[in-house]
């Protein structure tokens, strides 16, 4: 009886959540694109309209596909949600095309047209800058290249120990299973720390010569990715050693890194803005990386929690769902879920297109600033 309360309770925090979350998100997202520049009144009528109208598209997606109110289920509220935040991150850019007379096609064309060349321009940068900070980390070193190698593997052999030996995990392959989690957590982790403190660790190049700013993260993922797909050759190595099966859905790896490298990159450029600004903000990033490691299935398998959080974590969390998804094509012979690959790969283009308009806009006062 108890159970069945606490699930009711839940149900409806959810359906709360599903109702007023996504309409919020875009309101916010709406005032962030005009800098703030909107009435109150004008406020309180994008509000009603996003929710308005982001409940009609959910609703109406869910009536054709009959799914109706009143047969409501913690399963069909979390889609909901997710559905919901998903509208409510895509209708902004068009609201603000037809109703903000600041924000045109024409400007939306020229920011697009300046990514594009500077993409082009300094993409030599890029490359040449990672080779040059990959050949300096192990200049003075005795094992040279070999660390890359070493410190996974180290890492990889002390959470297996602990995980499967001394919290007895049963999952099968654990040591590729944690192997897979630990690289990608690393590399998510490592760029968003840097991309807080991007700027200000830069500044004696961004003062003397002009650099897309994104530009920084770009080499710092670049270089991690580097590291990334060393130790995912040595994934193969275990993969093969374990006799693990492999199938066609391990083509799935490489949509998942360009998702994953999309996310970190979109996610790495709000930070590196509000870095800047905002002094603490490393130590806020530090807690929330922490907390995020344990909820996000490094260790363990979102199938092991209990419903419906193994679906709420595995639907919104977007490093739990990449590296359950990226288990289940190397080591179970399974395929993604294509509606939350999709949805978080819309989410990350919207992203990285609001993150890079940020930096283009406030790009010649972080010099000043910092």
């Amino acid at each position: 009886m108890e159970e069945m309360v606490n699930s009711r309770y839940l149900l409806m925090l959810l359906v709360a959540a599903a109702m007023l979350l996504p309409p919020l998100l875009a309101w916010g997202e709406h005032i962030y694109l005009r800098h703030g520049e909107v009435s109150g009144k004008r406020r309180v009528l994008y509000l009603l309209l996003y929710f308005v109208l982001i409940h009609a598209v959910v609703f109406g997606a869910a009536y054709v596909r009959g799914l109706y109110f009143q047969m409501v289920t913690l399963d069909y509220a979390i889609r909901h949600l997710g559905f919901g935040l998903i509208c409510a991150l895509i209708a902004p850019f068009f609201c603000c095309l037809i109703l903000e007379s600041d924000i045109t096609p024409h400007g939306l064309q020229k920011y697009s047209r300046r990514l594009f060349r500077d993409v082009r321009r300094y993409s030599q940068y890029v490359v040449r800058s990672a080779g040059a900070y990959l050949r300096a980390e192990v200049v003075n070193s005795y094992l040279d290249w070999l660390w890359w190698l070493i410190e996974p593997l180290c890492m990889m052999l002390i959470y297996t120990f602990i995980f499967g030996y001394v919290f007895g995990s049963s999952e099968p392959n654990f040591s590729v299973f944690v192997f897979i989690g630990l690289i990608m957590w690393n590399f998510f982790s490592r760029n968003i720390s840097y991309s807080v403190n991007a700027i200000s660790l830069n500044l004696p190049i961004i003062t003397r010569v002009y650099l897309p700013k994104y530009m920084l993260l770009a080499t710092q993922i670049l270089v991690n990715g580097f590291k990334l797909m060393v130790s995912y050759g040595i994934t193969f190595v275990m993969i093969l050693l374990f006799r693990i099966p492999l199938t066609v859905h391990i083509l799935w790896a490489v949509p998942l890194l360009f998702l994953l490298f999309l996310f970190t990159f979109a996610v790495g450029t709000f930070l590196m803005h509000y870095g800047v600004y905002v002094k603490d903000l490393s130590h806020v990033v530090g807690i929330v990386l922490n907390m995020m490691m344990y909820l996000s299935g490094v260790f363990y398998s979102m199938n092991r929690l209990p419903a419906p959080f193994d679906g709420l974590l595995g639907t919104f969390n977007p490093m739990a769902f990449l590296m359950s998804a990226m288990r289940d094509a190397l080591l179970y012979g399974t395929m993604p879920d294509w509606g939350v690959y999709f949805g978080w790969l819309c989410a990350s283009l919207i992203i990285a297109a609001v993150g890079l308009y940020t930096i283009y806009y406030n790009e010649n006062a972080y010099a000043k600033i910092s």
